[in-house]
């Protein structure tokens, strides 16, 4: 009778194959559910704006809809759409740290649950896509710019469309629909993201060839408008790119132009360029995440997967061309991020196939290299979850200088666009030399572990004055210096 029973229960069993399906689900699932509650914990921490959110905020609420179509104050480049959305938001919730963040952070949730959704499309097994999820979960710059007033998780959210849609459309039949929604998206992602045209035109590059050989009519149609659609779309938009794409824009971005003063300098450039790509995503194993991405690669197209290669590929080796042609900064920056599908797709897929030949040598060893790959990005990520990310804390700064100000104290702002923000006072003109004679402010904000970017003329107050008061947050600090005149020693 007990046997009897045992076998009914084997038998009503599911498979183990179909077990261990599960148990791949319900870990990408956790890896999502992981990825929503780092981004919600960092924005529930209203940490201040820094120079570049500042600059975003500052545009959206000084200028009308019409007026954020043109050349930006601040030397500030954004898609005319991520800034409407922004003035929309801000018009109706006000020029909070939280409704200035909302719409990245809505489009930082949105962005890794559509990723989660692609990695089972396009990854060649539920492993390679739960490690593909994981990455994107706890990558801190993701969760970190899911928390900026800043456009790059839109960026990561488009590319993710885009290439979702290219693959449907790649591998169904009767995709006509498909390449019109592919098309639609394209056009709209445009305006709010313009990183995403590398992405149609990879995406569209790739599917040329079906377009040509093996689509009928209905689906070539379809493509052709796809195209038409976006291609009017960049047609309106392209006045308003010329118009922030500034001489200071593209000096600012010289550094990430190609070397091609040699072939060693190209060489070098292109090492540090992809080596800055992967660890913007993963830090700090940048090499080995270079070494997993080219064995996926090459293991996803022995699998048949050769298409999802090329689909995610393309768009990032568009990009490069326009770095060659100094018009778009390519390597570990933040105006890459739409590389990300690529990047961790292929990592997911070199991890798995890694784990498997070590599992098959040892059977520890394939566990044990996941583990050394994820766990320091896991616990960072943990960590966070706890004690929230802090850049520049200019807020508490500026509000002690107001408490503590005297009239004729003279200020001598070293961040103005955040000063301006909090305050409403205009600074980006003002003088940064000190009266001998008046108590001085210096006020400004610095990378984590550097010193200021006036360094010199703190070290010149500090030499000839006595200080008063001082306020030290992460990355921002105000330091209050008696009138040259004043002899008294106060600590």
């Amino acid at each position: 009778m007990g046997a009897k029973i045992a076998s009914v229960r084997i038998a009503g069993a599911p498979p183990h194959s179909e077990r261990r399906q599960r148990a791949w689900q319900a870990a990408l699932i956790g890896a999502v559910v992981f990825g929503v509650l780092c981004r919600v914990r960092q924005y529930a921490a209203r940490t201040s704006l820094w120079h570049d959110e500042a600059y975003v905020a500052l545009n959206v609420l000084q200028k009308g809809a019409a007026g954020l179509l043109g050349s930006l104050d601040w030397q500030e480049a954004a898609p005319p759409g991520f800034l409407w959305l922004e003035k929309l938001v801000v018009e109706s919730l006000g020029g909070s740290e939280y409704a200035l963040r909302l719409v990245p952070l809505l489009a930082g949730l949105a962005g890794l649950v559509c990723f989660a959704l692609l990695v089972r499309q396009a990854c060649s097994s539920a492993a390679a896509a739960c490690w593909a999820a994981v990455l994107i979960a706890a990558s801190d710059k993701l969760i970190v710019q899911a928390n900026e007033a800043k456009q790059f998780t839109l960026d990561l959210l488009c590319a993710v469309l885009l290439i979702h849609l290219a693959l449907r459309a790649s591998h169904q039949r009767r995709t006509a629909a498909a390449l019109v929604a592919w098309g639609a998206v394209g056009a709209c992602s445009v305006w709010l993201s313009f990183a995403s045209s590398f992405v149609f035109a990879g995406t569209s590059l790739m599917l040329a060839p079906h377009a040509v050989r093996t689509w009928y009519w209905p689906e070539r149609t379809a493509y052709v408008v796809a195209n038409v659609m976006v291609l009017a779309s960049l047609a309106l938009l392209l006045a308003s790119i010329q118009a922030q794409l500034s001489g200071a824009l593209l000096s600012f971005w010289t550094r990430s132009f190609p070397d091609t003063s040699s072939t060693s300098a190209l060489i070098y450039w292109l090492g540090r360029s992809l080596l800055g790509l992967f660890n913007y995503f993963w830090q700090p194993l940048g090499v080995a995440l270079i070494l997993l991405a080219v064995v996926g690669s090459v293991s996803a197209a022995r699998n048949g997967r050769g298409v999802e290669v090329l689909v995610l590929v393309t768009p990032v080796l568009l990009a490069l061309v326009a770095s060659f042609l100094h018009r778009w900064p390519f390597g570990g920056n933040q105006h890459m991020t739409f590389a990300g599908p690529a990047v961790l797709v292929l990592v997911g897929e070199g991890m798995e196939h890694v784990r498997v030949r070590l599992t098959g040598w040892q059977s520890w060893a394939g566990a044990t290299c996941v583990a050394l790959l994820l766990i320091p990005g896991l616990a960072n990520a943990t960590y966070h979850l706890v004690v929230p990310r802090w850049r520049h804390e200019v807020r508490p700064v500026i509000a002690f200088v107001q408490q503590h100000q005297q009239p004729g104290d003279q200020l001598l702002v070293l961040c103005p666009a955040e000063f301006e923000f909090y305050t409403g006072q205009r600074w980006r003109d003002a003088p940064v030399e000190p009266t001998p004679t008046a108590r001085v402010w210096f006020i400004a904000t610095r990378a984590e572990g550097r010193t200021f970017p006036s360094q010199d003329l703190l070290d010149r107050l500090a030499a000839r004055r006595v200080r008063l008061l001082a306020i030290d947050e992460p990355g921002a600090a105000a330091y209050l210096f008696a009138p040259e005149s004043t002899r008294a020693i106060v600590p």
